[in-house]
């Protein structure tokens, strides 16, 4: 515990006295210690935090007991205000005897008087051995013993109390300032005459401001913590000790004494910006930030946050926002691919999320465009905020314009009387998708031209204009720069848009997608058994609605129930759509020349349709009756390949290698390309 000393002449009863006016203050926070001048020997040394005198004259003669100078506070001392209410009522220019212990003392008190306003009397410092006989009245601190029996009225006002300016000394010495201590001085200032009366009031308000201040910190529910540049901390809030279960009053205590080595590293850094530390099994946020005070570091500010807070504070936000609608549900993780195509467009969509620019995404229907926004808005620092989407195509002009703009109450008959947000102003701060811009009419184009240019939105009907803070986020299927050079739509407005683009590849460009994402929709990646030729039918196939399309057919296997799909298991129109095959002709061209290919699938189907075997002898034989020359182990390579492709099956025993219906499909096309 700090300690106080006081340094006093040899009155017992002063030395009590300034130590009871000391406790009214620091009782409990300090010890107070007392010391006789007169009975201190050459060799004492007093090491005190915090020394005490009675007057500049008796510092200098205490300065050689004192470990450290700078420690030495001169009291000042006032009186009560009650003390002071018989002297005003002294008549004017009466003269009156003031006096004290020593000559210095009897001068410091009559400079008190007057300094306290006690200027309608002649006030004469008393000295021993002078005639005041023409003196009736006399003022003393509680020396009535010293005043000169001959004067008829002594007015004592007591031993003087410790003024309000040598308190604040004091407390900035030591570096201690609480709640507690701070309204036991309001409450002391109160009963006594302030040497300072600007002092009083500006502790008075400085009170009460750190009263409001200590209010608001302690209604947050993060945990807040001020240090100075030696990591003293300054202020803390209750929530900062509940979170570190701390139980005692920290100002003053240093950051090494509350936390670990391992958290004291992390704290140490010039800045933090959302780090997780673990302290007594709970994980928290953190986050530290430089005070500057005219251009100088004078200290730190951290704020703590438990994840559990966090995570309710999410939960809370997600589900007000997906009320609404207002919420992206997909991210990056949610888009499938094996292609290099899509790999490379993902990867520049990650780079564009951390951009504010407006995002033009292209491609065809169902390639996942919706997908791409969402995941772009979720990678970005919005991904908290709102995500707004609207389809331009689903909307008349009049009714998308309201949607997208909003309106004042009363502009249009069946407007809402209070009027309506529109979806820009619902996406401030988050991110607002206009999917299928291509379809949106010339005459609103002008007016998102202004958005997209000002940040700024106009309600239908108002006269006010409201600045929005969004990111812009824009797609269609359609080839708008034709659309421009038709006057479809806007040129202006299509290089506003066209800022970063992305293009999002087809499923026929991306054919390592296919049976991986039919897979992946079916929920069955393992057990799931797809047969050669539909793997081939499926891999050749255009796909025109894309991933949209894979899905329906999906959808279509899993009626069947069945564990194996085979051609029977896929949708009519998939299995009499004229199939172009120029897939399958290019890998057996590239494995052993489409001639010998085409001959050796033909061979097959004709025993096919004769109930016949055919083996790998056979198909050399008659190979070579067709001047083709091959060999056992060609053939069976040859085998191995149409299987894969579809083209045929193969099996063990009587039936040897037959041709599957899709190779059938393959020797029309052969033979009429």
């Amino acid at each position: 515990m700090e300690s106080i000393g006081i340094i006093i002449d040899f009155r017992l009863e002063l030395a009590e006295f300034l130590r009871d006016n000391l406790s009214l203050i620091f009782d409990e926070y300090i010890k107070i210690n007392s010391y006789f001048l007169n009975s201190l020997n050459e060799g004492d040394v007093i090491d005190d935090d915090v020394v005490l005198v009675m007057s500049k004259e008796r510092a200098v003669q205490a300065k050689q007991y004192i470990a450290d100078s700078e420690k030495i506070v001169v009291i000042h001392r006032t009186i009560k205000e009650k003390d002071a209410y018989p002297i005003l009522a002294i008549p004017k220019n009466t003269k009156v005897l003031v006096v004290n212990d020593t000559k210095e003392t009897t001068l410091e008190t009559v400079s008190l008087l007057y300094q306290i306003g006690i200027n309608h009397l002649s006030l004469v410092p008393y000295e021993q051995g002078m005639d005041y006989r023409d003196f009736n009245i006399a003022i003393t601190p509680a020396l009535s013993s010293r005043v000169p029996d001959y004067i008829k009225k002594i007015m004592d006002i007591g031993n003087r109390y410790v003024d309000m300016s040598t308190f604040i000394q004091i407390m900035n010495k030591l570096k201690i300032d609480n709640k507690e201590i701070r309204r036991r001085l309001i409450k002391y200032s109160d009963s006594i005459i302030t040497l300072d009366s600007g002092i009083k009031q500006h502790y008075k308000d400085l009170y009460i401001k750190h009263e409001e201040l200590d209010a608001v910190i302690n209604l947050s529910n993060e945990g807040i913590l001020l240090v100075n540049n030696d990591n003293e901390i300054l202020l803390s809030n209750k929530v900062f000790k509940k979170i570190f279960k701390i139980n005692h009053e920290i100002i003053g205590e240093k950051l090494n004494d509350l936390f670990d080595k391992t958290i004291i590293k992390s704290l140490q850094r010039e800045e933090i910006q959302d780090e997780l530390i673990e302290q007594q099994s709970k994980y928290i946020n953190v986050n530290k930030r430089r005070i500057d005070y005219i251009g100088e570091n004078v200290g730190y500010y951290f704020n703590f946050q438990e994840v559990t807070y966090i995570k309710q504070l999410e939960q809370n936000l997600t589900r007000k926002l997906r009320d609404k609608g207002l919420i992206a549900r997909y991210n990056f993780n949610f888009i499938k691919t094996e292609s290099p195509s899509m790999k490379e467009c993902i990867e520049l969509a990650k780079n564009i999320s951390k951009s504010d620019l407006t995002v033009f995404i292209s491609g065809e229907s169902g390639t996942g465009k919706e997908l791409m926004a969402q995941s772009i808005h979720n990678y970005s620092k919005r991904k908290k905020q709102p995500f707004v989407a609207i389809n331009c195509a689903a909307f008349s002009e009049s009714l998308l314009e309201s949607e997208l703009f909003g309106y004042d109450g009363g502009s249009f008959t069946g407007a809402l009387k209070e009027g309506k947000k529109g979806l820009f102003e619902s996406a401030n701060n988050g991110t607002i998708f206009l999917d299928e811009i291509g379809d949106m009419p010339l005459s609103l184009q002008t007016r998102l031209l202004r958005i997209l240019q000002e940040r700024q939105v106009m309600r239908i009907g108002s006269q006010r204009v409201i600045n929005v803070n969004i990111r812009v986020l824009v797609a269609t299927n359609k080839n708008l720069f034709d659309m421009v050079q038709k006057g479809q739509f806007r040129e202006d407005l299509y290089y506003r848009i066209n800022v970063l683009p992305i293009n999002i590849p087809p499923l026929r460009k991306r054919q390592e997608d296919i049976i991986p994402l039919l897979r992946h929709f079916t929920g069955n990646t393992k057990q799931m058994e797809i047969t050669a030729e539909v793997e081939s039918l499926l891999l050749s196939y255009d796909w025109p609605g894309n991933i949209r399309e894979l899905q329906n057919v999906v959808s279509y296997i899993e009626l069947t129930k069945s564990k194996k799909v085979t051609l029977n298991q896929l949708p009519y129109y998939l299995l009499h759509k004229t199939h172009n095959f120029e897939n399958e002709l290019a890998k057996i061209e590239e494995s052993f020349g489409v001639a010998k290919g085409l001959e050796a699938i033909k061979l097959i189907s004709y025993y096919n349709n004769l109930n016949l075997c055919i083996g790998r002898k056979n198909i050399e034989r008659l190979l070579k009756d067709r001047n083709i020359t091959s060999s056992e182990s060609e053939i069976r390579r040859m085998l191995k390949c149409l299987s894969s492709l579809g083209l045929v099956s193969s099996r063990v025993g009587r039936k040897g290698t037959e041709v599957t219906s899709f190779g059938k499909e393959f020797i029309k096309w052969a033979e009429n390309r």
